[in-house]
């Protein structure tokens, strides 16, 4: 689950993501606030946080992170992953399958690129039609109807949560979140994806618009508010501007080649 958005946008690194495996495995239980703070200050020392340019970790994201992980396990009947299921960091972590994402649409050729470079994807899982961010794409096969399926790494969870997603159905150009000069740009009937917080998980779906009210904005940002009717339950819900992600303004058909020589 484009182009970058004129802010830096927060996605878990992948040490991060293996360093809250382990701490699960270890606890096989949801952890307290001390080691979730203890965790987000370890975070943000990180070279990779620390510093101008760079954004921080939140206290929120760690622990939306472990429940949204908990429920996955407890949907699925899971015990916590084994150590050798844990995501790899270091080189490995950093050399997913290459791959060229090709555009039938010439206003986009500029994304097209090898090893994602350029393009960033998202994809709905089948098991609860949420959208997540691709980390990397493994391998690439032909269903018995012919079409085109990736087996996926989804951003911010194991290894042992790859999927087989069908590539014309559920992946497409990454969502950009929105910021407040852009809601103006939020209308009825748009398709949007939006961030859906409920008691044990929260989720991103499609959604559309339905109506729109319009604030003054201040020193805090957009104050407009959205009434939006998700695509997955049918049910409406007023959203501020934070919990929406536009879609590009242009979508394109995916196509995606495993390079086995890069």
């Amino acid at each position: 689950m484009t182009g970058l958005p004129p802010r830096l946008v927060f996605r878990f690194t992948h040490r991060e993501v293996a360093k809250m495996e382990e701490v699960l495995r270890d606890l096989n239980a949801m952890p307290q606030r001390p080691v979730i703070q203890a965790l987000t200050d370890e975070f943000n020392t990180s070279s990779h946080r620390s510093g101008n340019g760079k954004v921080p970790v939140q206290y929120k994201q760690v622990h939306t992170w472990f429940q949204n992980r908990r429920y996955t396990q407890k949907r699925r009947g899971e015990r916590p992953p084994a150590r050798g299921k844990m995501l790899p960091t270091g080189a490995e972590a950093q050399h997913p399958a290459s791959y060229w994402v090709q555009s039938s649409c010439p206003s986009n050729a500029g994304n097209t690129s090898s090893d994602g470079g350029l393009v960033q994807l998202e994809a709905k899982s089948p098991r609860n039609g949420a959208w997540y961010d691709v980390a990397a794409i493994q391998s690439c096969r032909l269903s018995e109807t012919g079409d085109q399926e990736v087996q996926i790494w989804f951003s911010g969870f194991g290894a042992e949560e790859e999927e087989w997603i069908n590539v014309c159905k559920s992946v497409r150009l990454r969502s950009v979140p929105c910021i407040a000069t852009e809601c103006v740009g939020v209308l009825p009937g748009d398709l949007i994806l939006c961030y859906q917080e409920g008691k044990e998980q929260a989720l991103y779906f499609d959604a559309h618009v339905l109506e729109v009210e319009r604030r003054t904005h201040d020193i805090r940002g957009c104050r407009c508010s959205f009434l939006v009717r998700y695509d997955h339950d049918h049910s409406e819900e007023i959203v501020p501007l934070r919990k929406v992600c536009r879609r590009p303004s242009s979508d394109v058909k995916i196509d995606i080649v495993i390079d086995h020589s890069l």
